[in-house]
Formats: C-alpha cells, sequence, structure tokens
C-alpha cells in the first residue's frame, strides 16, 4: 500500500519519498565522513 502526496500538480508516491530521503543521508553522511577525513589530515600534520 502506497501512499502518494500532492505536490502541486504532482503526485509523489511515498516509495518515492523513501527513496529520495535515502540517497539524501547517504550523500549526507558520505560528505560529512570525507570531510572529517580531510580535516583531520590538516590538523596532523605528523604522517607527513
Amino acid at each position: 500500500m502506497f501512499i502518494s502526496f500532492q505536490l502541486g500538480e504532482v503526485e509523489v508516491s511515498n516509495l518515492t519519498i523513501i527513496v529520495l530521503t535515502f540517497f539524501s543521508s547517504f550523500t549526507f553522511i558520505a560528505v560529512g565522513i570525507s570531510s572529517y577525513k580531510l580535516y583531520k589530515s590538516l590538523v596532523n600534520e605528523d604522517d607527513m
């Protein structure tokens, strides 16, 4: 059973919103981890 939302004249299904939320969260977490590793490598200059 899928619930559809009416966004203006476009009908969006519940599955579409779940998939978009998953990819948005995945991208946000990936960018966060990447930024953290970059910051950590800039702060720790002992490795060079």
